[in-house]
């Protein structure tokens, strides 16, 4: 039986027009919301249509519970990708460790699974093009933000006003730099830059199947499914790199340099480095921020708090995200300052959990530094202690 979503007292908040920057998980999950509590909601995509591609995201804990709410649980399950299996190789391609593929630990009580992110985009789009306006190769050029609402100057030129305004673009959001300054101010560098493409290909690995190949300072990933390949290089790095991020060229050489000559399984992960520029290379880092909103203003996903893709958690965050800040918008009604400090408030704290935990192991296990991390992460493998 489909679980329904919760009713919403659309009289608890006052009606008016909101604008969702960024049609992403965070983006469309919040439109879905905002329409549940009564809004006119539009939202603006950059892009000439869906950012498709990408790989597979998680959803578990609390968000397994939001898409019951949002009436999606079994669309979702029913696009569920099979239970993986995790491999730690040697250059010998033999096995120092493995993780179960059940997707879960003995102890894990919630349920916990995969699903390509294009399905997920689809489910989400779906819930919301009949009841909000979406607009693609849109942008926000100015945000002048009052007490009685924003009113947004787009790329065009064109003026619009709205009650409240979402940020759900992105790590690098355009939002997040107008409401609040520079992006640069609250970008948390965790020491690597990674490369990541997916390739329509199976002959790498085995499906349902990650692998991981590590030596000091580098490692190459590789996530199997039964259509496609998901190909990862990670490298270390004290500093920040300067390089322009939109010089494809430039970035396949500094993949280059790190990783020509390594054996296992990355000469042929190489070949597909240099294919064609369908991929994505950028620091590892995480968005901190002492808060997510400014007047009518609230960022959602990673543009207020990015975890990495580290943690695992972008996907889960962003639909639990955009949950909780509906919750606290149709307790407060029309007090939308109130609903923003409890958004925050109570969340924080899980978000600052997930950052930490990649920031200090997350790390260490999936892009060791030096000898030192390797080692204890096969001795954590050998002892079954590594909790993914």
């Amino acid at each position: 039986m489909t679980e329904q979503p919760c009713p919403v007292e659309r009289s608890a908040v006052a009606a008016g027009a909101v604008l969702v920057s960024g049609a992403s998980l965070a983006g469309l999950a919040t439109a879905y919301w905002m329409n549940e509590l009564g809004y006119r909601v539009t939202v603006i995509e950059v892009a000439g249509g869906l950012r498709k591609g990408g790989t597979p995201v998680d959803m578990e804990g609390e968000a397994i519970g939001v898409l019951a709410r949002m009436g999606m649980i079994d669309a979702v399950r029913a696009k569920a990708l099979p239970p993986r299996g995790f491999e730690f190789k040697d250059a010998d391609d033999s096995t120092i460790g493995a993780l179960g593929g059940d997707g879960l630990s003995d102890n894990a009580p919630n349920e916990r699974f995969e699903i390509h992110r294009d399905d997920l985009l689809d489910i989400l789009i779906a819930s919301v093009a009949r009841t909000a306006e979406v607009l693609f190769s849109r942008s926000i050029r100015q945000l002048e933000d009052g007490p009685d609402g924003v009113v947004v100057t787009f790329d065009d030129g064109s003026r619009r006003d709205y009650a409240l305004v979402f940020g759900c673009d992105g790590n690098r959001s355009n939002t997040r730099r107008l409401a609040f300054g520079s992006s640069e101010d609250f970008s948390y560098f965790m020491g690597g830059y990674f490369f990541i493409k997916v390739v329509p290909t199976t002959a790498l690995l085995p499906a349902n199947m990650s692998q991981i190949f590590s030596v000091p300072g580098r490692s190459a990933l590789l996530n199997g499914y039964d259509n496609q390949t998901d190909i990862a290089l990670a490298f270390r790095t004290e500093r920040e790199i300067d390089y322009d991020h939109r010089d494809r060229a430039q970035q396949r050489r500094m993949v280059h340099d790190h990783f020509d000559g390594l054996g296992w399984k990355v000469p042929a992960m190489l070949e597909h480095v240099d294919a064609d520029d369908e991929f994505y290379f950028d620091k590892v880092n995480q968005i901190r921020m002492p808060v997510w909103s400014k007047g009518r203003v609230a960022l959602v996903g990673d543009a207020g708090y990015c975890v990495s893709p580290v943690a695992g958690m972008g996907g889960s965050m962003a639909i639990i995200g955009a949950a909780r800040l509906a919750d606290a918008l149709q307790r407060h009604g029309v007090d939308h300052a109130a609903a923003f400090q409890e958004y925050d408030d109570k969340l924080r704290p899980f978000v600052e959990e997930v950052q930490e935990k990649a920031a200090r192991f997350g790390m260490a296990l999936m892009f060791p530094a030096d000898d030192a991390e390797i080692a204890e992460r096969n001795r954590k493998l050998h002892e079954g202690t590594i909790d993914l």
